[in-house]
């Protein structure tokens, strides 16, 4: 039998959040890399993981562990790239590039 707090985490609001928040870090490291250029095994060898493991999160097939998400976010920072969370749900990825900054969000693109 499974205890309470258990079929609390297993809840289908529970398990339909992380699936959710999954599949947009899987988005914004998809993103990320094709603005960078980068192969999905660039961006593994710069965080000390496999590209079979990139790939899985990007396919959102696999839960991302806390090391392997804060080394991601430090090497798109290092690279100009941000990510904000929009008050409406999704994110905005901005992207510092030289004098240029682009924006890029749900609604489009643009450049300051």
């Amino acid at each position: 039998m499974l205890s309470e707090d258990w079929r609390k985490k297993l809840s289908v609001p529970n398990l339909q959040l992380a699936l959710h928040e999954r599949r947009e870090f899987a988005a914004k490291v998809r993103a990320a890399r094709a603005v960078l250029g980068w192969s999905q095994a660039a961006l593994a060898n710069r965080i000390g993981v496999t590209q079979r493991t990139v790939n899985r999160l990007e396919q959102a097939a696999a839960d991302v562990r806390r090391s392997t998400a804060v080394a991601i976010e430090n090497v798109f920072r290092a690279e100009g790239i941000i990510f904000e969370a929009l008050a409406k749900g999704g994110f905005r990825m901005v992207v510092v590039n030289g004098t240029h900054v682009i924006d890029i969000s749900r609604s489009g693109a643009s450049r300051d």
